[in-house]
């Protein structure tokens, strides 16, 4: 063993910690006290997930009100592409919910607001698009500022959303 003299400190072990008595105790209180302030308690602010929940909603909301006024193959899949939207939507809700450790809502509870726009006229196909290519952009930026499943969960959102707007659906310049 080292002398006291020597100027190396000796690395702190779980035997040194034990052995030294009340010291090591009251390090470990202190270093588990700063750890649970680090991670107890909701993350400050809003949920970042909260906007693409709204994406989501609104792009399932679009697509649907396109859908009814298109020719039925065309319709098809725009109900498709609001069924895929308000499962990213369903996603988020559980997500959210999991991270603020509170239960998950129920469907009532979580449906999206619904607006009254009967004398609009219904969106196009070009609008589907360019609502679910925002989504796609949207949620591209964000994953990467998040971690672990959330980040994988908005990666796999982006490109659903990228595969509906280039595959899905057609667009100006491109066969029906």
């Amino acid at each position: 063993m080292l002398s006291q003299d020597s100027g190396v400190v000796p690395a702190l072990t779980r035997r040194r910690v034990l052995l030294d008595g009340g010291r090591g105790l009251v390090l470990l209180g202190l270093l588990d006290a700063a750890v649970t302030a680090c991670g107890s308690g909701a993350p400050a602010g809003p949920d970042p997930l909260e906007q693409q929940l709204e994406l989501a909603r609104h792009d399932s909301d679009v697509a649907t009100a396109a859908a009814k006024a298109v020719p039925p193959a065309l319709a098809r899949a725009l109900t498709e592409v609001a069924a895929e939207r308000s499962r990213h939507a369903t996603a988020l809700i559980e997500e959210i919910a999991r991270a603020a450790r509170k239960p998950t809502p129920t469907s009532s509870e979580s449906a999206s607001p619904t607006t009254s726009a009967a004398a609009a006229p219904p969106p196009s196909v070009d609008e589907v698009v360019t609502t679910l290519r925002s989504s796609a952009e949207s949620a591209t930026k964000l994953a990467p500022t998040l971690s672990g499943y959330r980040a994988g969960l908005l990666g796999s959102i982006a490109a659903s959303c990228t595969a509906l707007y280039s595959v899905a659906l057609p667009t100006k310049g491109r066969p029906q």
